[in-house]
C-alpha cells in the first residue's frame, strides 16, 4: 500500500517537475505563455515557481537562478521518494543524504554557470586585447562579472589587479572550489547512507 503511494507520488512529482521544465523553456520562445497552452501551463506552473521568483537573493544582476532552484527542489523530493522506495524504509541518513547531494547539485550548476562564464568572457577579453565598445551586450555581462569576480579574487589576493586578472583568479578558484566541493560531497554523502538510523 505504501509503495503504491510513493510511486504514485513520484510519478506526479516526475511529470510536474517536467512540465515545469517545458514552462521556463517557454520563456525563451516570445508570446508562448499567451497562447491558450500557455495560460493553462502558467496556471499550472506559476504558483509554484512564483514562491522562488519573491526571493531576491535568488536573482543576480539581470540573472535570475529562481527556476534552477525550484526545479532542483522538485528533483529533490523526487529523489527522497526514490530512496524511500528503493531501501523500503525511511532513515534520516539516507534522506539527509539525498538532500546534501541535490543541494551541491544546484549548487554546483550556478556555480558552473559563472566558472564558464567568467572564460568566455576572458577569452573575449584575451582576443580584444582588454577592449569591449560601448554598444556591445558584454557590458551586460561585465556589469554582473565585474563585482563578482573583484571579491573571489580579492580573497586571496590584496593587491590591484586588472578586470582580467580578475577574471583569471576567479575562475582558477570556481573551479577548485568545484572539483574539490565534489570530492568532499561525496565523502558527506558516503557517511550520512552509512549512519544506522
Amino acid at each position: 500500500m505504501i509503495q503504491t503511494i510513493l510511486t504514485i507520488l513520484a510519478g506526479v512529482l516526475s511529470i510536474y517537475t517536467l512540465l515545469c521544465f517545458v514552462y521556463i523553456l517557454m520563456s525563451w520562445f516570445p508570446g508562448a505563455r499567451f497562447t491558450k497552452f500557455g495560460h493553462v501551463m502558467t496556471a499550472i506552473c506559476e504558483p509554484y515557481m512564483g514562491l522562488f521568483r519573491k526571493l531576491g537573493f535568488l536573482r543576480i544582476g539581470s540573472i535570475d537562478f529562481s527556476p534552477i532552484v525550484s526545479i532542483g527542489i522538485l528533483s529533490l523530493a523526487s529523489a527522497i521518494l526514490a530512496g524511500i522506495q528503493r531501501t523500503g524504509r525511511i532513515f534520516f541518513g539516507g534522506i539527509l543524504g539525498t538532500i546534501l547531494s541535490s543541494l551541491w547539485g544546484i549548487a554546483s550548476s550556478i556555480i558552473g554557470i559563472f566558472t564558464l562564464l567568467i572564460l568566455i568572457r576572458w577569452i573575449v577579453l584575451l582576443i580584444n586585447k582588454g577592449r569591449t565598445s560601448y554598444d556591445s551586450g558584454w557590458n551586460q555581462v561585465d556589469m554582473i562579472l565585474n563585482k563578482m569576480s573583484y571579491k573571489i579574487a580579492g580573497t586571496f589576493s590584496k593587491k590591484n589587479m586588472s578586470y582580467q586578472t580578475s577574471l583569471l583568479l576567479s575562475w582558477i578558484i570556481l573551479l577548485v572550489t568545484l572539483g574539490v566541493g565534489h570530492f568532499l560531497i561525496l565523502i558527506l554523502v558516503n557517511l550520512c547512507y552509512r549512519m544506522p538510523f
